[in-house]
């Protein structure tokens, strides 16, 4: 029997595991479960925070037969025909128990023509079926699907508490490590929760945590680029992240640039500067959205950065 991932391993199961955002959430969730109905749903915010493992342990918790669950992945099935034949077909034949239940997981992927199909299947059908939807662009939903949902947003964990969940894990599996690299580990990998602890067990060697190989998908630029930061090196920080990072990943990086400024000494021990940082990395953020040429731009956003360490 194939080893169990560590991601799946220690995924919530059941409502009692799981850390609910607020008080709030728990509570209309534990109503749901205890009424055995669902509305519509819709989990939207930021990768590796818990939506669809919610929409699972909600599935389960409502003693959902296997036959009454559907689960699309809509960055694959995202077309008016998948929604037309695919859903349409298992919505409308007959449940084994009170009501079928499509989750649709990265719905923000679904085109608006097949999303405005949803909408009328989540009327025609709401007596047989739910729908939950989960997405990480709330904005790409269209609001005709939004009002016809109870909404719940996920924000990002606190980086100390993520910490501290991989630790535990580490403790567990009885994994040596150190807090240093766990909490490197953590800033590159966040706010994903789920890609930090897949990125942990990839270069976990004979029950040792060690930092990331240059041949690891974990041992990308990120890594490297914090150790430069931490050193103010901005001008090996640029040459390498230009010529290395995707043209569609420059967002991301502006973000991982963001969550980490206060590890360079300079932004470190100046709030005056860590600000001027911050309000420096929005404006090439923006200006990312118009650039005929996002490594230009990114390069011009590391050169600013540079001279505000001098």
């Amino acid at each position: 029997m194939p080893k169990q991932l560590l991601v799946e391993k220690y995924r919530p199961s059941t409502v009692d595991e799981y850390i609910f955002q607020d008080s709030n959430q728990s509570k209309a969730i534990n109503k749901m479960i205890a009424d055995q109905s669902i509305p519509h749903l819709l989990l939207s915010g930021v990768q590796g925070t818990g939506k669809t493992t919610l929409a699972f342990i909600l599935t389960k918790a409502l003693n959902i037969d296997e036959t009454d669950l559907m689960v699309v992945n809509a960055s694959d099935e995202n077309s008016v025909d998948v929604m037309r034949d695919k859903i349409k077909n298992f919505v409308t034949t007959f449940a084994m128990g009170d009501f079928k239940v499509v989750v649709m997981e990265e719905a923000d992927y679904i085109t608006p023509a097949g999303q405005g199909v949803l909408r009328r299947m989540m009327e025609e059908y709401a007596d047989f079926a739910r729908f939950i939807f989960t997405c990480n662009y709330e904005h790409r939903i269209i609001p005709a699907i939004k009002s016809r949902s109870q909404q719940f947003k996920f924000k990002s964990f606190d980086k100390d508490d993520i910490a501290e969940r991989l630790v535990r894990i580490l403790a567990t599996e009885k994994t040596k490590f150190t807090l240093e690299l766990v909490d490197k580990y953590v800033a590159v990998g966040y706010p994903d929760i789920r890609k930090i602890i897949n990125t942990v067990e990839q270069n976990t060697v004979d029950g040792v945590l060690l930092p990331p190989t240059s041949e690891s998908e974990a041992g990308d630029y990120k890594f490297v680029a914090l150790e430069l930061m931490e050193m103010d090196k901005w001008d090996e920080l640029k040459a390498t992240l230009c010529g290395t990072v995707p043209d569609e990943e420059w967002v991301d990086v502006f973000r991982f640039l963001y969550e980490n400024l206060q590890k360079s000494p300079t932004f470190s021990n100046s709030h005056a500067k860590w600000e001027e940082g911050i309000v420096t990395i929005v404006k090439f953020m923006n200006d990312h959205i118009s650039s005929p040429d996002p490594e230009m731009n990114a390069a011009a956003l590391l050169i600013s950065l540079k001279h505000l360490t001098q």
